[in-house]
């Protein structure tokens, strides 16, 4: 049984986008071939992203590509507006051994080591942020909402394997205040 709300795409990447940035993202439309380096829509721009955290220009800001791996993602909170995981679902037997491997001392060492992934973005003003197919325009499929705290964050990314959970974890750690926001 799945208490998450797990987001699925049609086999390309996730997106994770401001709300700000939402109306401009066009997802598949004139979307031809992520190979062919001319395509320059949203869709192959972000499907030509093949690791686990990646970030292309959307309208005046940037959106993070969530790829590398095929798997629903689903927002795991801690209970704060500044930090969470996203969780993508490669083999698990239950849900409920994800919440604990989330903190473990193995998945910290692991986000923490030199071979992480990691990447910087910032939130819209609002600090909203839509978790997304990468395909759609909009809010057409299942989506979830990320009420985050605005600023500018970090993402580490990390594979963690137990004997019943193959998971790809995306940590997200408010780092600071919006860029235009006067200290």
């Amino acid at each position: 049984m799945r208490t998450h709300t797990w987001i699925a795409t049609t086999g390309g990447p996730h997106l994770l986008i401001a709300d700000e940035q939402l109306p401009f993202w066009q997802g598949i439309e004139r979307w031809r071939d992520q190979r062919d380096q001319t395509d320059q829509s949203d869709y192959a721009r972000a499907c030509r992203i093949t690791t686990w955290l990646g970030s292309i220009p959307c309208h005046q800001g940037n959106a993070v590509v969530l790829s590398g791996d095929q798997g629903d993602i689903a927002w795991f909170s801690d209970g704060q507006v500044d930090r969470g995981f996203l969780v993508q679902w490669l083999g698990v037997d239950d849900e409920r051994l994800i919440e604990p491997a989330l903190h473990t001392p193995e998945l910290r060492d692991q986000l923490e080591s030199p071979n992480a992934e990691r990447l910087e973005f910032e939130t819209g003003a609002s600090g909203a942020m839509w978790l997304i197919d990468a395909s759609d325009r909009g809010l057409r499929s299942n989506h979830e909402a990320l009420t985050l705290r605005p600023g500018n964050y970090r993402a580490r990314a990390a594979y963690y394997r137990s004997s019943a959970l193959a998971i790809v974890v995306r940590e997200i750690c408010w780092i600071r205040p919006p860029s235009n926001e006067v200290s």
